[in-house]
């Protein structure tokens, strides 16, 4: 047997090559960091930083003191626990108008995996992927892996990120096998408007491509209103959506999300998550029903979430505003986020976005994601989140990030 450090191990897949490291988990490192160095003010990671509902704290307690100790630390079914997906049914209806049963729903491990699940349901190889520039890092690395091309839509701060139906149609080709549509975006804010999404279910019927819509921040909006674009006419049969709990309950550490779709796409995620992750986590699955049941998801979204996260939105906008006079800067309608255009600035200090936060991490201790991570069209960017910090910290963050770009201007 070789010792570690000896002969070199096998050939690695063909794969390893296909897809680069997230660099938002790097990102994940430097907050994991933030969280023993006080000095760092983090507007990295996009992770809720408000307590769960207590109810939910109270609600895992009593399932390990009052449960069959072995059913929250037992297999369950590949599509979850029947009872939440039924509640999950009845949610879709109370806030989408939408009718789903149970079988059309799969429970996931994040929107991350239901990304994964959902894109290896419908791709080919050679299939065409529409994703819109800048839009989520997380969508590319899976289409490679699966053997797609991507296709990128450019969206522009000027136009308040909202895709042009025109350039879109110049976009779809005989190989177009999907479009992605995350409302409210990461990184920029956007919450799609209803004449364009419904535009784009136009297209998808004119010329037979799926929908796969991300709905992991549907709930947190500050201006508009989400569009359930699973509800409008003719996008029923073509249209995944793919969920998560861990914006709006504040539970990313659970890890627990949800896909909802035809019945036949379902089916098909079902066998594929069989060999990926076999079933959801059965405790955190308990756990959630309880967000959904009752008023309290409501409550908390309404009288927690949401305006906390708007007052430190306007905390952030107004400090870029009178600190950053020269940059671009468009209030998000939903989300978490801040895509700035601070390409005035990089131009005075001779600095790609990347090489700007890089910098700023260093001198300033601030954190902060380039905008190139998200596509090329985000290029002379940056993202700020504005729920990890407190108000007092993100006016200082912001006047740290204006004093940097003063002492190094050239």
């Amino acid at each position: 047997m070789n010792e570690i450090g000896g002969d070199p191990v096998p050939k690695i897949s063909y794969r390893s090559d296909l897809v680069v490291a997230s660099p938002i988990r790097r990102i994940a490192a430097l907050l994991a960091e933030a969280r023993r160095r006080k000095d760092i003010i983090s507007f990295g990671g996009g992770a809720p930083s408000l307590e769960p509902p207590k109810e939910l704290v109270e609600e895992a307690i009593k399932i390990l003191k009052d449960h069959d100790v072995t059913r929250p630390f037992a297999y369950g079914a590949t599509k979850g626990i029947l009872e939440l997906r039924e509640t999950i049914c009845a949610d879709l209806k109370k806030y989408g108008g939408i009718d789903y049963n149970p079988d059309q729903v799969i429970v996931t491990e994040g929107a991350t995996e239901g990304i994964y699940v959902a894109l290896s349901a419908v791709l080919d190889k050679g299939d065409e992927v529409i994703l819109m520039d800048p839009t989520y890092l997380g969508y590319s690395e899976p289409i490679k892996l699966l053997g797609g091309k991507i296709v990128r839509l450019p969206v522009y701060i000027g136009e308040d990120f909202q895709p042009s139906l025109d350039l879109l149609n110049e976009k779809i080709s005989d190989k177009t096998k999907a479009i992605m549509i995350l409302s409210p975006d990461n990184p920029t804010g956007r919450v799609i408007r209803e004449d364009i999404a419904k535009g784009i279910v136009d297209l998808a019927c004119d010329h037979d491509f799926w929908i796969i819509a991300d709905d992991t921040y549907k709930h947190i909006i500050y201006e508009g209103k989400h569009v359930w674009i699973s509800a409008l006419e003719n996008a029923y049969e073509r249209t995944i959506t793919v969920c998560t709990f861990s914006k709006s309950a504040s539970l990313p550490g659970l890890r627990l999300g949800y896909v909802y779709g035809p019945e036949e796409a379902i089916e098909c995620m079902e066998r594929i998550k069989q060999y990926l992750t076999l079933c959801p986590n059965t405790f955190s699955q308990m756990v959630v029903k309880k967000f959904l049941e009752g008023e309290l998801k409501e409550r908390y979204i309404k009288e927690v979430v949401v305006p906390t996260y708007m007052e430190r939105r306007n905390v952030m906008g107004k400090a870029l505003e009178e600190n950053l006079p020269d940059a671009t800067i468009n209030w998000p309608a939903g989300a978490f986020y801040f895509f700035v255009d601070i390409s005035n600035y990089l131009k005075q200090l001779g600095m790609d976005d990347e090489e700007f936060a890089n910098k700023l991490l260093e001198k300033k201790s601030v954190v902060v994601i380039p905008g190139k991570y998200f596509g090329e069209n985000g290029r002379n960017h940056v993202r700020l989140t504005f729920v990890s910090e407190t108000n007092e910290r993100i006016v200082k963050g912001v006047e740290l990030i204006a004093e940097f770009i003063r002492e190094n201007v050239k």
